[in-house]
């Protein structure tokens, strides 16, 4: 019987393991007919994207999508683990469990809906108010200055990716402060910490659990297609603006493949490719960080 199981359970692993060298080859073999005319140095590196030309660059799509999802963090971590410590240490629990459904119902809602949202309603209202006044106030910084004010841009993709992604991120940093010992927290109090410094004691406990909530967030806003194509203006640039119109490696694909013939649709399936690179890298930079820097015990 234990061996039956083992057997099943080695062939699901098996599986599992298998996924990724299917898909790597699967990428690698839709996009040789490009590669077989083009290097792929010259079009990672490469400034300029323009099919009708057949200019072939991923360099501003890759930028593009770097900035997106590292404004989508910066302001979705800060508000994923405050939610989850208020969730979990300052509201009573029936109204806890109540808002954690909540959460929960956000993190589900279907990426167009979400994409919709931002485009006639989220947009607009940014440029009426908020980039309205960033563009006449703080123009003199590089990241407020703009040629012409659109409601679709940088930065409205990364608070739209930023909703996007802070349900997950909470859920798992939620359930991880739950599970910190009791024993942990009285031992801190104990020794006479207030209940901030028990909050940061707790912090330290689940860093793991922080880190994959991170990693959770990073893959969804660097691979995030659908919401982001709706709202970021779909300009490939190299501008350091916020308020300029931008695309990533996601948007090029949705927006492009269902037009794309021949050497075309190789050359999206290629920034695929491309975008599978950029998301290991991150994930080995994260674990490396993490390890190095924080000393973290992932192995």
């Amino acid at each position: 019987m234990k061996i039956g199981i083992y057997f099943i359970l080695g062939i699901f692993t098996l599986l599992s393991i298998l996924i990724l060298p299917f898909y790597i080859g699967g990428i690698l073999y839709g996009s040789r007919e490009f590669y077989e005319k083009f290097s792929f140095i010259d079009f990672l590196l490469g400034k300029e994207w323009s099919l009708p030309e057949q200019r072939y660059g991923a360099l501003p799509a890759v930028y593009g999508t770097l900035i997106i999802a590292a404004i989508a963090l910066l302001i979705a971590m800060p508000i994923s683990i405050g939610g989850a410590i208020a969730l979990v240490e300052f509201l009573p629990k029936r109204i806890s469990e109540r808002i954690g459904i909540l959460v929960d119902l956000i993190a589900v809602i279907p990426s167009v809906v979400v994409g919709l949202w931002g485009l006639l309603t989220l947009g607009p209202f940014l440029k009426s108010t908020l980039y309205t006044f960033l563009a006449e106030k703080l123009s003199f910084l590089p990241f407020f200055q703009s040629s012409f004010l659109t409601s679709y841009n940088k930065l409205t993709a990364a608070l739209v990716l930023a909703y996007m992604i802070s349900p997950f991120a909470l859920a798992v940093i939620k359930e991880n402060l739950k599970l910190v010992p009791w024993n942990i927290k009285e031992a801190a109090y104990s020794l006479g910490l207030n209940h901030w410094e028990v909050i940061r004691i707790m912090l330290g406990y689940i860093k793991p659990g922080i880190l994959a909530a991170f990693m959770i967030a990073l893959g969804r806003a660097v691979a995030e297609a659908v919401a982001v194509s709706m709202v970021i203006g779909n300009t490939c640039s190299f501008s350091i603006s916020l308020l300029d119109p931008a695309c990533t490696l996601s948007t090029l694909i949705i927006n492009n493949f269902a037009e794309a013939t021949g050497i075309e649709a190789s050359a999206l399936i290629g920034l695929g490719f491309i975008l599978f690179l950029l998301a290991l890298v991150l994930v080995i930079i994260t674990r490396f960080i993490y390890t190095k820097a924080l000393g973290g015990y992932i192995k």
